[in-house]
């Protein structure tokens, strides 16, 4: 019962991470439900600049350089015992000790019953999280929940495949900036694989066009042939993050043959369709972009402080704003 003179907690969900001397922030109306969830307010703001943004929950992500995902065999133990199972299991994997650390697991794939299951174990650094939630406290200090970029970007790839009527097949992302590169591959809404890549910044260039490459007809998928009169030796050089890629599908391939992929998905917060049309061509693999804003309702409003750098900051954030799952880092 709520008394009718006591304060109603609000609905709205507040996002945040700290990138630099900056502060990037995401407030919904709430987490998505039978309708999308509105976008209110978000952006990039100067960390000593930064003022309270009201919300009923707030949600904090790590940085990826604060955090390990591993993955084990899921030991023989009940449920609530997974974690602490988990701990003994990844001893030996981290250069920290696991008292440092904070836990997380989840099965690879989801919950869904597998002859040989494994676990996605997050190791966090406790330093790390206090830090994160410390320097959240110029917009927040109500963060009660610590998410990863992994299943933040997974949230937005889930939504897209349902979009595209793709929710029953292995669908790929790969999310590209200046600092990371991370690959992920989900079906029905659960991650099942995920691997951080180095970056290509020659790719990003030839895709905006500042390398020069020899024109290439548009041909089917499969099919680069060049006349010799025509040929470069600049566009025989392979990109490492495409070899890196074509090796990744070729282990999910192996490991998973009852699930192809589906499609590629191209995260970045500018020139993504070149990006995705590059990486079509080079890989093979059907590949188109996508875009984050459009998993929130229509009439998106303009990001605050420099709209160039905004969405590059808030796309993992924008992910993250579409959590619906209630376990807790």
């Amino acid at each position: 019962m709520r008394w009718p003179w006591s304060t109603r907690r609000s609905a709205q969900r507040l996002l945040v991470r700290r990138v630099g001397d900056q502060q990037a922030f995401v407030l919904t109306d709430g987490p998505p439900g039978d309708e999308p969830a509105r976008l209110l307010r978000w952006g990039l703001v100067a960390a000593a600049d930064a003022k309270p943004v009201p919300a009923g929950e707030a949600i904090a992500l790590l940085d990826p350089a604060d955090y390990q995902i591993l993955k084990v065999d899921t030991p023989n133990v009940p449920q609530e015992e997974l974690k602490a199972a988990a701990r003994w299991q990844i001893k030996e994997m981290v250069d920290v000790d696991v008292a440092d650390l904070t836990l997380d697991v989840m099965h690879v794939g989801g919950d869904v019953d597998r002859p040989q299951r494994q676990l996605f174990v997050v190791a966090a650094r406790n330093s790390a999280i206090k830090a994160l939630t410390v320097g959240a406290a110029a917009l927040t200090d109500q963060v009660g929940i610590v998410d990863v970029w992994e299943t933040a970007l997974r949230n937005l790839l889930a939504h897209q495949a349902r979009t595209d009527d793709l929710a029953a097949r292995a669908c790929a992302a790969v999310f590209i900036d200046e600092r990371h590169c991370l690959l992920l591959v989900c079906a029905g809404d659960e991650l099942f694989y995920t691997r951080r890549l180095e970056g290509d910044p020659g790719l990003l260039a030839r895709a905006r066009g500042e390398q020069a490459e020899a024109a290439v007809a548009e041909l089917p998928l499969g099919f680069e042939y060049q006349p010799g009169g025509a040929f470069d030796s600049s566009s025989t050089q392979e990109s490492p993050l495409v070899v890196e890629l074509q090796r990744s599908i070729d282990v999910w391939e192996r490991s998973w043959p009852e699930l192809p992929l589906a499609r590629l998905y191209v995260m970045t917060a500018e020139h993504g369709p070149e990006v995705a049309t590059l990486i079509q061509r080079e890989l093979g693999q059907r590949t188109v972009a996508l875009n984050p804003l459009a998993a929130f309702a229509p009439e998106v409003p303009a990001p605050e402080g420099n709209a160039a750098q905004a969405l590059a900051a808030c796309l993992p954030l924008l992910g993250a704003a579409l959590r619906t799952e209630t376990r807790k880092l």
